[in-house]
């Protein structure tokens, strides 16, 4: 007579016939970033040694304040506009964190490499800056005109640039770039996104520095 099988055993064999069902047929999530704009490098006055330049005035310092998304922005998920002004999302990928800390990245490797100010520091950060950069993200979705063909991408921010010492607005600026996605597919709509960024964030740092100029040397009456 051969034995009966433990109640154990016939389980153990049950879950191993259906291990199959624990395996998800969906292809795996991606993550991605917003790549920064190539940053030139700062040039160099070669007519002059180093010891002989004449000294200058220490640039000011400049905090970048973690940037405010707008309703339906304030996550990881990459956003779409549908016909209808429907808010969607991408369900094959995602940024690689919250969209704020993307922009606010975006913000630093722009900004550091900028010679009008000495340094520039985030929200991790103790340092105690001259001025604060203040962003919300108005709106950062790929929008469809229809259910098929590729996207426009729109970014739009509102920045404000306030002094430190005592609080005030120095000033206040809003800007909107688009770009268009070369092909319906998540790596042209994700290079779209930051090409727009790019875009959007570079404008931002001239008007900044516009607006610093215009409190350190303003026009004379």
């Amino acid at each position: 007579m051969r034995p009966s099988r433990s109640p154990v055993i016939a389980l153990l064999f049950g879950l191993a016939g259906c291990s199959g069902l624990l395996h998800s047929t969906a292809p795996p999530l991606q993550l991605y970033v917003l790549q920064p704009p190539p940053m030139p490098a700062p040039p160099v006055d070669a007519s002059r040694p180093a010891a002989e330049s004449a000294p200058r005035a220490i640039a000011p310092s400049l905090r970048i304040s973690r940037p405010l998304p707008a309703a339906g922005l304030n996550t990881d998920r990459i956003a779409l506009l549908r016909p209808g002004n429907r808010l969607d999302y991408y369900a094959g990928g995602r940024w690689s964190g919250p969209l704020s800390d993307l922009v606010s990245d975006l913000e630093l490797a722009v900004f550091r490499s900028d010679p009008t100010w000495s340094a520039v520091a985030d929200d991790r950060s103790g340092f105690n800056t001259d001025y604060l950069l203040q962003t919300s993200i108005d709106r950062f979705t790929a929008e469809y005109a229809s259910e098929s063909g590729p996207p426009l991408v729109h970014v739009d921010l509102h920045c404000l640039l306030i002094r430190r010492s005592d609080g005030s607005l120095v000033g206040s600026f809003a800007l909107a770039e688009s770009a268009p996605a070369q092909e319906n597919r998540m790596g042209s709509v994700v290079a779209a996104f930051s090409q727009a960024a790019q875009q959007a964030i570079l404008a931002a740092q001239g008007r900044a520095d516009q607006l610093l100029r215009s409190v350190i040397s303003p026009a004379a009456p």
